[in-house]
C-alpha cells in the first residue's frame, strides 16, 4: 500500500469515528430532555437534604438516620434475592422453576423497599421549606452525574451526610447503625 492510500484510509477511519461520537451525542441530548421525562429518584432519602446548608442537615440528622435504620435490613433482602437471582441465572443445571421463585422474591423485596422509600421521601420533605423542597427538586432534575459531593449513599457516616474526620466513610465505634451499613 502507498502512503497517501494508508493516510486516506486513516482519514476515513477518523471521520468515522468523530461521526458516531457526535452522533451519540446528538441521540443523547435529544432524546432525554429533562422536561419530558422525569429522572428516577435516588435510591436513599439522603438526596432530599444534600443542598442544604449544613446546620439544616444536621437538623434533620436523626430523622434520616431513622430511616436509614429502618430501611437498610429491606434493603439488605433486596440485594441478597438479587444474589440469589444471579446465581441461579448462571447455575448449571439451569432452573428455570427456581429462578421464577427468587424474581418473585426480588420484585416482591423490591416493591416493599420502593413503597417505604416513597414514604420516607414524603416524611422527610414534609419537614422542609419551600425553597428547600424546590432546591431538591432541583437536585433530581441536574442534568450528569449526580454523586461526588458530600456523604451520597451514606459514605461519609449516614445517608446524605459528610462527617468531617471521618475518611473512607468508616462509622465511628458509637454509631448506632449496623457495622456493615456502608455495604
Amino acid at each position: 500500500m502507498t502512503k497517501k492510500r494508508i493516510l486516506l484510509i486513516g482519514l476515513l477511519f477518523s471521520i468515522s469515528i468523530n461521526l458516531f461520537f457526535v452522533g451519540g451525542i446528538a441521540y443523547r441530548v435529544a432524546s432525554f430532555d429533562g422536561e419530558q421525562f422525569g429522572r428516577p429518584l435516588p435510591p436513599n432519602v439522603g438526596w432530599v437534604v444534600r443542598d442544604l446548608e449544613e446546620s439544616r442537615r444536621s437538623e434533620l440528622e436523626p430523622q434520616l438516620r431513622e430511616s436509614f435504620a429502618e430501611i437498610f435490613p429491606i434493603r439488605r433482602e433486596m440485594m441478597s434475592a438479587q444474589r440469589q437471582v444471579n446465581n441461579l441465572m448462571s447455575a448449571r443445571p439451569f432452573d428455570a422453576n427456581a429462578l421464577n421463585v427468587a424474581l418473585a422474591s426480588l420484585r416482591e423485596a423490591n416493591i416493599r423497599y420502593q413503597a417505604l422509600s416513597h414514604d420516607q421521601t414524603s416524611e422527610i420533605l414534609g419537614l422542609l421549606s419551600d425553597d428547600e423542597r424546590q432546591a431538591a427538586l432541583e437536585f433530581v432534575q441536574r442534568r450528569g452525574p449526580r454523586d461526588g459531593r458530600d456523604g451520597f449513599r451514606g459514605r461519609d457516616g449516614g445517608p446524605g451526610f459528610r462527617r468531617p474526620g471521618r475518611p473512607g466513610g468508616r462509622r465511628p465505634p458509637d454509631s448506632p447503625l449496623p457495622a456493615d451499613a456502608n455495604q
